[in-house]
């Protein structure tokens, strides 16, 4: 498991940063078929699972690979968001900076949280995200460097 700790800190370093930076929920973009929407993110059983849709193809360092993966799998807990509490900034929006997490399990699932707080009632929900196949994809891009 010590071989998990630096990639974990550096996706909470990466989730952590891109959260401050998008001010914005993105508009319709390329990643509609993204996401599995079978399930609410109410807990790991529950979790919503983003498939890989990275685009690596322009990326020749691993600090490209990050921020491509970073942004991607942002974008789209953001569609998802929206997509099911509304407009962000009208209907809801992103809390919790400070405590994003990312979760490393039985060294094979990986998760992502996104805090969000609904303005009509000010009720905060977490977010569950099953990132595997995008941390997987990553991970073969890094090898493959």
């Amino acid at each position: 498991m010590n071989r998990m700790f630096p990639r974990t800190l550096i996706l909470m370093i990466l989730f952590f940063a891109l959260s401050r930076v998008f001010a914005a929920a993105p508009g319709d973009s390329a990643f509609t078929n993204f996401i599995n929407n079978d399930t609410d993110g109410s807990s790991f059983e529950q979790a919503v699972v983003l498939n890989d849709e990275c685009d690596y193809s322009g990326c020749k360092t691993v600090d490209c690979l990050d921020k491509v993966f970073s942004e991607t799998v942002f974008s789209q807990e953001l569609k998802y968001a929206a997509d099911n509490y509304g407009v962000r900034g009208k209907d809801w929006d992103v809390v919790g900076f400070d405590e994003v997490d990312a979760y490393v399990f039985d060294d094979d699932k990986y998760y992502d949280d996104l805090g969000v707080q609904l303005m009509a009632t000010g009720e905060s929900r977490v977010l569950h995200f099953d990132v595997t196949s995008s941390v997987n994809a990553l991970d073969q891009q890094k090898y493959n460097l």
